[in-house]
C-alpha cells in the first residue's frame, strides 16, 4: 500500500539520477519530484477513511443499525483501489527517477523493505502469539500463517476461503502490492518511458479481459477480487499517470485530461452501480469494466489533484493529511482491534451482543474506531519510526 514512507523522512522523492536525458530531466519541474506533496497525502487519507469506514460499517450493521448512512458505508471497498492506484503511481514516480542511479535495486527494496516488513511481520507475530495465547477466540485462521509470511494471503483466501486467514485477511490487498514490487522494478530499469508506457497499458488490458474470462467461467467472485492478475490494472493505472506526466511538457498539460477521464469515468463506473443496484464489489458489470473504470477514475483524480489548484487545497486539508500519514498503520491494525473487539468472546463479555442496536453496541464500534487509531499511533512512533530512519542509508 502506498504510505507516507514513498517519499524520505524530508518528505522529499529521490533525486534524479545524474547525466538523465531531457526528457527525464524535465521531470524535476514536476510537483512530485524533489518536493512533498500533500495532496497526494490526502488522496492517501481519503482512502484510508474509505476502508474505515466501510469495516466499521459493516460492523456497526451487525449489531443492529440500519441507518442509511450505514448501508452508504458500502462504497467504502474503493477505498482500497484507490491505494492501489496511488501505490503504481508514486512506485513508479521513484523507480523512473532513479532509473539510472547506481543501486537501484538494492536502495528501492531496502526502502520498501524497511517500511513494509516491520509493521506487515510484527502484526503477523502479535497475532500468532495472541492465538497461541488464546486459542478459543475463533478468529485466527485456518491455515498456517506461512502463508500470509510469504505474502501470499490472497492465494490463501482464493483456494481456502474467508476463513482461512482469520483476523487477518486484509492482508490480501498488501500481497498484490508485494507481488507488484518484486516485477514491477526490473521493466522500469530497462525500459524507456514509452516502452514502459505500452506495457502498463497492456497490463491493463490484460487484467480486464482476464476477469471477463473469469467471469465467463464462473470463478468465484471472491478470487476474481483479490487474485494479483486480474488487479493489476490498478497499478498499472497509476504507473502510466506517472509516467505521462514525465515527459518534456510536465504535468499542467494532463489536467484537463484527468478531469475528463475523472467525470466520464466515473460516470461510468455509477452507471455499473445502477445496473448491478448495489454499491458491492463482486457483481460481474463490476468486476469486469467496473474496476478497469474506477481505476481511471482515480488516475484522473490523482492528476487532477496535482494540477488543480483548488482541488489541491482541498486535498491538503490537515485532516486527510493527518490519515494519510498513518493510513498504513490504520490498514494493518483496525481489522485486528475491530475483530477482537465485536467478533470474540471479549465481546459478549463486555455486554453487547450482535443484533443488539443499543447505545452499549454504538459505544463498542466507536471504541473500535479509537482503539484503532490510538493503536496505529503507537506502532508508527514507538515501533516503525527507528526502522524508517535507517531509510537515509539507501537513499
Amino acid at each position: 500500500m502506498a504510505s507516507s514512507a514513498d517519499v524520505d523522512r524530508a518528505g522529499r522523492v529521490m533525486d534524479l539520477p545524474q547525466g538523465t536525458a531531457p526528457a527525464v530531466a524535465k521531470a524535476r519541474d514536476l510537483p512530485i519530484a524533489g518536493v512533498h506533496v500533500g495532496a497526494l497525502d490526502g488522496i492517501r487519507g481519503l482512502a484510508i477513511l474509505l476502508v474505515l469506514i466501510y469495516h466499521f460499517g459493516r460492523s456497526a450493521n451487525s449489531f443492529g443499525f440500519a441507518h442509511p448512512l450505514l448501508a452508504a458505508s458500502e462504497i467504502g471497498w474503493l477505498g482500497v483501489d484507490l491505494f492501489f492506484v496511488l501505490s503504481g503511481f508514486l512506485i513508479t514516480g521513484i523507480l523512473y527517477d532513479s532509473q539510472r542511479r547506481p543501486g537501484y535495486f538494492r536502495n528501492f527494496y531496502a526502502r520498501r523493505a524497511l517500511r513494509i516488513f516491520p509493521l506487515y511481520y510484527g502484526a503477523l507475530l502479535i497475532v500468532v502469539l495472541l492465538s497461541l495465547a488464546w486459542p478459543g477466540a475463533g478468529v485466527w485462521g485456518t491455515h498456517s500463517p506461512a502463508w500470509l509470511a510469504f505474502y501470499l494471503t490472497n492465494v490463501l483466501l482464493a483456494v481456502e476461503g474467508p476463513e482461512s486467514a482469520g483476523i487477518l485477511g486484509h492482508y490480501w490487498s498488501l500481497a498484490i502490492e508485494e507481488h507488484f514490487y518484486l516485477m514491477w522494478p526490473f521493466l522500469v530499469r530497462w525500459g524507456s518511458r514509452r516502452q514502459l508506457m505500452a506495457a502498463a497499458a497492456a497490463i491493463i488490458l490484460g487484467a480486464l479481459l482476464l476477469r471477463v474470462a473469469m467471469v465467463i467461467q464462473g470463478v468465484d467472485p471472491e478470487a476474481i477480487y483479490i487474485l494479483t492478475p486480474g488487479r493489476m490494472d490498478a497499478l498499472a493505472t497509476g504507473a502510466l499517470c506517472s509516467l505521462a506526466i514525465r515527459g518534456q511538457a510536465g504535468a499542467m498539460p494532463f489536467r484537463t485530461p484527468a478531469w475528463a477521464a475523472l467525470l466520464l469515468c466515473g460516470a461510468g463506473a455509477l452507471v455499473v452501480i445502477m445496473a448491478q443496484r448495489s454499491l458491492g464489489n463482486y457483481g460481474a458489470l463490476m468486476q469486469t469494466i467496473g474496476y478497469t473504470l474506477l481505476a481511471a477514475t482515480f488516475g484522473g483524480a490523482i492528476l487532477a489533484g496535482i494540477t488543480t489548484p483548488w482541488l489541491k487545497t482541498v486535498l491538503e486539508a490537515g485532516v486527510l493529511r493527518w490519515f494519510g500519514r498513518y493510513s498504513y498503520g490504520l490498514y494493518v491494525w483496525h481489522p485486528i482491534v475491530a475483530v477482537i473487539l465485536f467478533y470474540t468472546p471479549l465481546t459478549a463479555a463486555l455486554g453487547v451482543q450482535p443484533g443488539a442496536g443499543d447505545i452499549g453496541a454504538a459505544a463498542l464500534v466507536l471504541s473500535g474506531i479509537a482503539g484503532s487509531i490510538l493503536v496505529a499511533l503507537i506502532s508508527f512512533h514507538c515501533w516503525e519510526k527507528p526502522f524508517l530512519g535507517l531509510k537515509k542509508a539507501f537513499s
